[in-house]
């Protein structure tokens, strides 16, 4: 598989990245129900496959070169050939079909077959999944990885099957490591973002989170985002560097700090009735194409590429403050108290899974 992720790592890297928005709660557009036909006894072309037709509708908010969607384009490829072109992939990516509170609701209803959502939106159908949005959760990508894919993803996976809402975890690729950028100073510690007005996600956590850093926390929609910057109606804000970069705010912000302050998830999440009415070999493909490209290998890209947006943001003019351990410290102290309702927010079960990764 690594030989497999570095051929394609290595063509996908000339390729520019952007990053995925947050907080699109525009209205979908009308899709196509997915479709399948039962089980043919003729291989389908010389993939030796002889399972059924089917069509996966999978949408997402991200643009064409952002990791998410270049991954979607591989995963189309995979599940396409190994199916001989009996199962058939159409992506809609830009929000095409709506926001990803919008897009889930199609998914639950059955009107589109999967979705990759930021994970801080799941907590709608399971609070749990809140535990994602925690700030400071993780110290590192790896240790990060290694809880979604271990005891706390597969605790989740199992409460999301377990509210009966019509949608199945398939795994959790990366959305990126979330930075702070403002045009008023630079950032060193969290006294340093006092009374600086930031904008947030519309998402309870992180209006507490900047609320207990001492800054005016902002909920706006992404959408809005940059004009916002231009005028001065909020200071700052935080993403991952691709999305800050692609989305051009460093033409608005003049300081970047690598507070890294969440390390964000997006799920892989199919209807669960198609998923359990796919037959054994097509849903075999489907786990592994979802497996290999859609997590494993979009993953890679993130993580590799994160770096690059971060200088590409300095040639271009910001101030890059790299936070020190001692200056990062400050953060976390400040949101230490998120933590003292965290069991009685998300249960003392998913803190009991979580604290063996942190």
């Amino acid at each position: 598989m690594k030989k497999v992720l570095s051929i394609l790592l290595a063509s996908a890297m000339a390729l520019s990245l952007v990053a995925c928005g947050g907080g699109d709660t525009s209205t979908p557009s009308t899709s196509t129900p997915s479709t399948s036909t039962p089980s043919t006894s003729t291989p389908a072309g010389d993939s030796g496959y002889t399972g059924g037709e089917y069509t996966i509708s999978l949408g997402h908010i991200c643009s064409e070169n952002h990791s998410l969607h270049r991954a979607c384009l591989e995963f189309e490829k995979y599940v396409e050939a190994e199916s001989g072109g009996a199962i058939q992939v159409e992506i809609h990516p830009n929000s095409v079909l709506g926001g990803d509170e919008a897009m889930l609701e199609s998914v639950a209803m059955g009107t589109l077959t999967m979705v990759a959502p930021s994970a801080s939106v799941m907590n709608t159908y399971v609070p749990a999944f809140g535990i994602l949005a925690m700030p400071y959760l993780f110290t590192s990508p790896e240790d990060a990885f290694a809880a979604v894919d271990g005891e706390l993803g597969q605790l989740l996976d199992q409460k999301l099957l377990d509210a009966n809402v019509g949608l199945t975890n398939l795994g959790y690729n990366f959305n990126g490591i979330r930075n702070m950028t403002n045009d008023s100073r630079p950032v060193h510690t969290v006294e340093d973002l006092a009374g600086l007005k930031m904008r947030c996600m519309s998402n309870e956590m992180f209006v507490t989170m900047f609320d207990l850093m001492g800054a005016n926390a902002t909920p706006m929609s992404f959408s809005e985002l940059f004009t916002a910057l231009q005028q001065g109606t909020v200071d700052g804000e935080e993403n991952p560097a691709s999305l800050i970069y692609e989305s051009k705010f460093q033409e608005v912000q003049k300081y970047l700090s690598t507070t890294e302050h969440i390390y964000d998830f997006c799920t892989i999440i199919i209807n669960t009735d198609f998923y359990n009415g796919l037959d054994e070999q097509a849903k075999a493909i489907v786990d592994k194409g979802a497996q290999d490209y859609l997590v494993d290998y979009q993953r890679e890209l993130e993580v590799t590429e994160n770096d690059e947006y971060i200088q590409r943001l300095a040639d271009e003019g910001m101030e890059v403050t790299y936070l020190t351990d001692e200056e990062k410290a400050t953060f976390v102290d400040a949101v230490a108290p998120m933590y003292d309702t965290a069991a009685e927010d998300f249960g003392q079960d998913v803190m009991d899974a979580v604290a063996q990764y942190r």
